[in-house]
């Protein structure tokens, strides 16, 4: 059976309580789901606008039921956005759609591009049951909303626990809402996910000194977190009786890649881990990551005619990340294969340069950008001494200070998961 299926041994459990502390159990949400649906046709495309409430997440659950493939953005979106989504793939005369075809989500949490993830039935399901199986998960989770159900990670952690019967705590409030917190103590929340933004914010708001005996575990994707915060939060989880997981991952692997063990997170600062289960990671490209496993996408969508194609990766994803495996056969990312750019003769990498000048001026608000044999620029919302980060460059990477440019801005553009949108740095 699917995670979306009607499971008979969970009807009667909780399978949500929403924003208004409502209960909804398993059968009251399929019920939801399939009333708020209608008599939509089996394999009719449909548009899905969604955020973290009961309604959502039953409609979603019911399209997935009827086999209907489901384009999923976020209700917040400019309507522009949404009107010219509908008329690149909700034509009339649209044609065929692939019979495995199941989900289509942007590989930015948002759509600022009409680029689609083409993803399968089978995609969702075996990326789901070897998340299930690395964080042991069971019907006694409580996890709460803190990502957008339409970022593949939150969603992720949607489609694992609906899978194993858990209780999921559905909120479109903040981490700055006290509110969150509030139900975070009261349902008695177990686990929470975040990207390394999400986990700035945990230590602005001081999470590891709050009294939340529930909260057993975390989990961290959606980028690099600084090897120094991996160990902070590795340290306070192993001293409290907590796990901490890293992961990596991306939405044209469905959501998960690798995961790093609770218990090697002291030991091996900055790693993305080993492959999950069903998976495989392999080092090719000249260093570039390439996964192997069952929740490989069917590759891409830019028209309502990609939709009628089968798989074009057949179980091969290229992530783009230039990485490198430790002696115990760990992995780690080094940069992204486009993030990379050639000054002075030398290949640097600009994310090793944007955590260098943000651990040096302790700042989460600087990052870098670059030209080709030209520059580093480097964008900050916070005041940065030009002598100070001109040695730093001079001194660490050997590049002169001629060749780096400071710009300052008001704030840094990220999408909805926390994620820096480069593209918009210009």
């Amino acid at each position: 059976m699917y995670f979306f299926d009607r499971h008979e041994e969970y009807k009667d459990r909780i399978a949500c309580i929403d924003d208004t502390g409502r209960e909804y159990t398993y059968t009251e949400v399929w019920d939801l789901g399939d009333a708020l649906i209608g008599d939509v046709p089996p394999r009719q495309l449909v548009l899905l606008q969604c955020s973290n409430d009961v309604d959502s997440l039953a409609a979603y659950l019911a399209y997935l039921r009827r086999g209907c493939p489901v384009i999923l953005i976020g209700k917040s979106v400019d309507a522009s956005m949404v009107s010219e989504m509908k008329k690149t793939y909700l034509k009339e005369d649209g044609g065929p759609v692939d019979p495995e075809l199941a989900l289509l989500l942007s590989t930015s949490g948002s759509i600022g591009a009409q680029k689609l993830v083409r993803l399968s039935y089978k995609n969702l399901q075996s990326n789901c049951d070897s998340i299930v199986e690395y964080l042991g998960l069971t019907k006694e989770e409580r996890p709460i909303t803190t990502l957008p159900m339409e970022y593949t990670y939150g969603l992720s952690v949607l489609h694992s626990h609906l899978a194993v019967g858990s209780t999921i705590i559905l909120t479109n409030k903040t981490l700055f809402n006290g509110e969150f917190w509030d139900m975070v103590e009261q349902y008695g929340v177990t686990s929470m996910a975040g990207v390394p933004y999400t986990y700035a914010m945990f230590e602005r708001l001081r999470l590891r000194e709050m009294d939340l005996p529930a909260l057993k575990t975390l989990t961290q994707a959606g980028g690099h977190l600084a090897p120094e915060l991996q160990q902070t939060y590795a340290a306070w989880a192993a001293e409290t009786g907590r796990r901490f997981f890293v992961m990596y991952g991306q939405t044209e692997a469905t959501a998960r890649i690798s995961y790093l063990p609770p218990e090697k997170c002291l030991e091996k600062p900055g790693s993305i881990g080993l492959p999950v289960p069903g998976g495989r990671l392999e080092l090719e490209n000249d260093g570039e990551l390439i996964y192997y496993g069952p929740n490989v996408s069917m590759g891409y969508a830019t028209c309502r005619e990609d939709l009628a194609r089968s798989d074009d990766n057949h179980g091969r994803l290229e992530t783009g990340d230039i990485g490198y495996r430790d002696e115990e056969g760990y992995f780690y990312i080094s940069g992204r294969k486009k993030r990379f750019i050639k000054l002075q003769g030398k290949r640097i990498s600009l994310d090793h340069v944007q955590e260098m000048i943000q651990k040096e001026f302790g700042s989460e608000e600087i990052v870098c950008t670059g030209v080709d044999d030209q520059k580093v620029i480097v964008w900050s919302c916070v005041d940065l001494d030009e002598e100070k980060l001109e040695k730093l460059f001079e001194e660490k990477m050997g590049i002169r200070g001629r060749m780096i440019e400071r710009r300052k801005i008001s704030k840094i553009p990220r999408n909805p998961s926390g994620k820096v949108v480069y593209k918009e740095l210009q």
